[in-house]
């Protein structure tokens, strides 16, 4: 009986380790979703998107500085001399440009200092500034 004993708790262990596994991944982690590595992607992109459009509004920012009135594009040609270097799209590794597309931005211009600036993220989501 005692051999029998014996035999038994490793399949006992195995079965409880089992159930623990198989309840920490029903419960997801504690309650936390685990982020899929292409998703950690695009948020590490998103966050690059996010540090480029805040370098190219500081650019947009010194031009006012010195001209009392928003720039009328907001590229490389008008503000490169304000953003060095320029900002690269993550997805095309090219410099950042006005586009629709995810690491592209889009300016407008208002009257006298006003502007939009919005910068093109994953899934169709937009980081605008100010």
């Amino acid at each position: 009986m005692a051999v029998l004993r014996r035999g038994r708790r490793p399949a006992r262990l195995l079965l409880f380790v089992a159930l623990a596994v198989a309840l920490v991944g029903a419960a997801g982690c504690g309650g936390e979703e685990v982020a899929s590595p292409a998703s950690q992607v695009d948020q590490a992109k998103d966050a690059s998107v996010k540090a480029g459009i805040l370098a190219i509004e500081s650019g947009i920012q010194a031009y006012i500085a010195t001209a009392r009135t928003a720039p009328p594009q907001a590229d490389q040609a008008t503000l490169g001399a304000f953003v060095q270097p320029w900002p690269s799209n993550p997805w095309t590794k090219a410099p950042m440009r006005e586009g629709d597309q995810p690491g592209d931005y889009s300016y407008a211009a208002g009257p006298g200092t006003a502007y939009r600036l919005v910068g093109h993220l994953s899934g169709g989501r937009e980081f605008a500034r100010p």
